[in-house]
């Protein structure tokens, strides 16, 4: 979110995981590519390349977090133009806030009601999450009811497993990308070297500083509340027109013993 939020005062407007909560369509072809990706053999789909992207991020000057950090390869094949920005970290502050955010956070109680009235929304963001947990992370157990109801499995795999998919990632980016296409970036350096990769000039603002945890947190929780809306609403949708007609019919039986 800090370097989204460094990107748009440069001028960038840039995808992030929270923008899905704005087009469940793009939710929906994001999780196509990651069935593609991982799962070739049962995707109706080809993996996606630049067509496919540029339909998801065409309006977008950069895209980050996930799913979109999932496709580095494809990405960076895709766009041969473009350049990488690999935001490092020390791996334990990393782990600490990735286990307090992002798998607490696909913890939250209210997931498995929201998956089950909306799953063309919620139910796309855990379809993504059983995806990248199993075949990025490794993870055997599946991302679903059980694992809300006490058994945990899922979710004690992600944290055994987190850092060393970190530092696999990692090490992939920097061999996929050339170097004259990559800045290792640690947003404790500011401004200058990121402006200085990107032939920005300076902002004369402080780099921005967002408190990840909290951002992501209000980011489940947005689509939490996304979804009961939407299940609100095509109820409301489908069910009036009959409530309508039921009072009709009512309305109309009652004249009729009347007269």
């Amino acid at each position: 979110m800090t370097l989204k939020a460094a990107l748009e005062i440069l001028g960038i407007p840039t995808w992030h995981n929270i923008t899905m909560a704005q087009n469940t369509q793009d939710m929906a072809m994001w999780t196509q590519d990651l069935e593609a990706k991982f799962r070739p053999q049962d995707s109706s789909i080809p993996p996606f390349g630049r067509k496919e992207f540029d339909n998801l991020l065409g309006s977008w000057g950069a895209c980050t977090d996930q799913p979109a950090n999932v496709f580095s390869e494809e990405l960076v094949a895709a766009y041969p133009e473009a350049k990488v920005i690999l935001v490092e970290r020390d791996l334990e502050s990393w782990y600490r806030s990735f286990s307090q955010t992002v798998i607490a956070g696909s913890m939250s109680w209210p997931i498995p009601y929201a998956v089950m009235v909306s799953p063309e929304f919620l139910g796309q963001y855990a379809a993504q999450t059983d995806l990248m947990g199993r075949y990025l992370f490794g993870i055997k157990h599946p991302y679903g009811t059980r694992a809300f109801w006490g058994n945990g499995e899922f979710f004690e795999e992600w944290r055994a497993k987190a850092r060393g998919t970190y530092v696999e990632h990692y090490r992939k980016v920097k061999e996929v990308v050339p170097r004259e296409r990559l800045l290792v970036f640690d947003l404790k350096q500011g401004w200058e070297p990121l402006c200085a990769f990107l032939g920005k000039s300076m902002p004369d603002v402080p780099f921005p500083r967002v408190n990840e945890t909290t951002a992501v947190q209000e980011k489940i929780q947005l689509f939490i509340r996304e979804s009961f809306v939407r299940s609100a609403v095509r109820f409301v949708t489908r069910a009036l027109p009959v409530l309508v007609v039921s009072a009709a019919v009512v309305v109309g039986w009652d004249v009729f013993r009347v007269q």
